[in-house]
């Protein structure tokens, strides 16, 4: 618990000039750091919080032939992705205890990222049977994106850079919610079984609220510690592409869930991903003399259509989905 701080946002906020600034130093020494940190005074509402949750359930009550009407489907990475979908042989020995359920931004079926159906863009897959789900779902994406604009002015502050800075890579976003769902483990289990398998996440950053159940751990100095719920709280990470930005100086960190509780979990990530045409490239306050770039330039679309495409090929190796083509 030492490695991941509680920070308040309320001063970022409400305040200017000073209060900015000392929220930004706290989030730039646990970035330094684990690369965690607990959100405190993030301004949503208990009430939208467990209305979010309330709707995750909903969906993962429905019966299985019902989710499984809006699975995913090749290029399109939205909708429900079944249990045990996916597995890494490097990481584990079986595929990841967990059900989920993705969506973005909903775009018109006439926007031009969606008629070009190439640019990662896609609409979303909304299940039938769930009155006032949707709107649900919309409007957290809508808190999540604007407490995601606070966090971007955070950032770079914290990087001494104007405090718009990464504003310009986020007109669009490809950024996604990923609905999460896990039964307990099993109580005997053969090696490596995860409820998700050791990683780190390839976007930006992450904004993670899960319920009062634990499980997820973070990876510090060869150690597995715990970051349990703190209530009124979301979980904080930086993600590959920051990492990038920041030529290492915030950290990626490598974390797993582990649902030892007995209990199904819930958790909701939100994936802070650029926009389609962004380039992630070495940022002018973290390279120097003798301290050089150590990535070439990422361009955000490419990236992550092949990330979706190694994705969906795992899922495919597991069996929960057919083979695109």
């Amino acid at each position: 618990m030492t490695d991941v701080p509680v920070i308040d946002f309320s001063p970022f906020r409400k305040g200017s000039g000073d209060a900015k600034a000392k929220v930004a130093a706290a989030i730039r020494a646990a970035c330094e750091g684990s690369g965690f940190f607990y959100l405190a005074g993030h301004g949503i509402p208990e009430a939208e919080v467990e209305g979010i949750f309330a709707a995750s359930r909903r969906f993962f009550a429905l019966p299985l032939e019902q989710r499984l009407a809006v699975k995913l489907t090749p290029r399109e990475n939205r909708g429900y992705q079944p249990l045990g979908s996916r597995i890494y042989g490097d990481k584990a020995d079986a595929p990841d205890l967990n059900e989920s359920y993705k969506y973005q931004h909903e775009l018109p079926p006439d926007d031009p990222d969606i008629v070009d159906g190439n640019r990662v863009h896609a609409r979303n897959r909304w299940p039938e049977g769930l009155p006032g789900w949707r709107e649900t779902l919309i409007g957290w994406y809508d808190r999540m994106e604007q407490l995601s604009d606070g966090l971007l002015r955070a950032f770079a502050l914290a990087l001494d850079l104007a405090e718009d800075y990464f504003l310009a890579s986020y007109r669009k976003p490809l950024t996604q919610i990923n609905m999460l769902h896990y039964p307990p483990r099993p109580a005997e289990t053969v090696g490596r079984q995860f409820g998700i398998r050791p990683h780190s996440d390839t976007t930006a950053f992450t904004v993670l609220a899960q319920d009062n159940v634990g499980g997820l751990q973070v990876e510090q100095r060869g150690a597995w510690i715990e970051v349990p719920p703190i209530p009124g709280t979301f979980v904080i990470n930086i993600g590959d592409m920051m990492a990038r930005w920041t030529n290492d100086r915030f950290a990626s960190t490598p974390h797993r869930v582990i649902n030892r509780s007995g209990a199904e979990r819930y958790s909701i990530p939100f994936f802070a991903i650029p926009d389609f045409d962004a380039v992630v490239s070495c940022l002018p306050s973290c390279m120097g003399p003798g301290h050089p770039a150590k990535y070439q330039p990422l361009k955000v679309g490419d990236f992550m259509q092949d990330s979706n495409a190694k994705d969906w090929n795992k899922a495919a190796l597991a069996g929960a989905l057919p083979k695109a083509g």
